[in-house]
């Protein structure tokens, strides 16, 4: 059993049912960032159409801590990362292209560890740590040598 699956057991025992529409979502943001209408569209391939039902289910995943919303140049994006290691999955970095609105996940233990042992920290307990870097790719836009950032193309 991988483990999202087992995850799904843990959660079925606290009495949580993964839907059809729920577990299709999740698959659908599986590693992914996108938006209600991006997930709506891909929903409608695998037949459902019922636009509060996509609404629902991600306020219902939301609150389950199941999917994780991030603004980003003023669209909300929904994702689904699945890791044995959750602190991993709530600590990581976002960086953006204000261009192209990609997301890149940086996952680095160490700058979160060094953010972490910061002195302010010492009398606070810290639940997740959510960094977004705004920016734009290094590109030349008069350079047709130098190409844009594999997320970027």
């Amino acid at each position: 059993m991988d483990y999202k699956e087992r995850l799904f057991e843990q959660l079925r025992k606290q009495n949580i049912r993964i839907t059809k529409p729920r577990r299709e979502i999740i698959n659908i943001l599986e590693d992914k960032h996108l938006t209600i209408p991006e997930v709506y569209e891909q929903m409608k391939l695998k037949g459902f159409t019922n636009l509060a039902t996509i609404y629902n289910n991600i306020d219902f995943l939301l609150d389950n801590k199941l999917v994780h919303q991030l603004l980003i140049n003023d669209h909300k994006f929904y994702s689904f990362h699945i890791d044995e290691n959750i602190d991993i999955l709530e600590s990581h970095i976002h960086l953006t292209c204000k261009d192209s609105n990609q997301i890149i996940e940086l996952y680095d233990y160490r700058i979160i560890e060094y953010l972490k042992s910061h002195p302010i920290f010492k009398e606070f307990s810290i639940e997740s740590l959510e960094i977004v870097v705004k920016g734009k790719c290094n590109i030349d836009a008069n350079d047709i040598s130098k190409k844009p950032c594999e997320k970027c193309q």
